[in-house]
């Protein structure tokens, strides 16, 4: 999907794409919440470059054959319908590098209904947080 820059973020938030997820995906450091935000704002466009750039090398979806993952997530984008993302909680631990966002996204695939509920883990390289790990929850499920 291509949107203008001025069009209202995908994210939810009230703000045009370039003034909120598009900054993240022009290199902006993002917390952890606005991480989510920007990486759900990747799938709904297709920036599939931004969701791999985003997470973890140690990710255990990382893939060392980023064309091979390219395809796979631009197929996901293509048959995915985004209809929403509510962020719940997060905390981080800096002395860690660790944080934590829980989440819901509403979405269909190939038309059927496939929202889900997910606690995010990420862990700082730096000065940047990067995707680690999502455990799933059942929609409506409390975490």
């Amino acid at each position: 999907m291509r949107l203008s820059a001025n069009s209202p973020c995908p994210c939810g938030r009230e703000a045009k794409l370039k003034q909120c997820c598009g900054r993240v995906h022009q290199g902006r450091p993002a917390t952890p919440p606005e991480l989510v935000r920007a990486r759900y704002t990747a799938f709904v466009l297709g920036k599939v470059r931004f969701i791999i750039d985003t997470t973890h090398p140690e990710a255990s979806h990382a893939r060392e054959d980023r064309g091979a993952w390219r395809n796979e997530l631009q197929d996901y984008c293509r048959r995915t319908e985004f209809h929403g993302l509510q962020i719940h909680e997060h905390e981080v631990d800096e002395e860690r590098g660790e944080a934590f966002v829980r989440f819901t996204v509403e979405l269909s695939i190939d038309g059927r209904p496939a929202g889900f509920t997910e606690r995010s883990r990420f862990r700082r390289e730096g000065k940047r947080w990067l995707y680690l790990e999502g455990e799933l929850h059942e929609p409506g499920a409390d975490a």
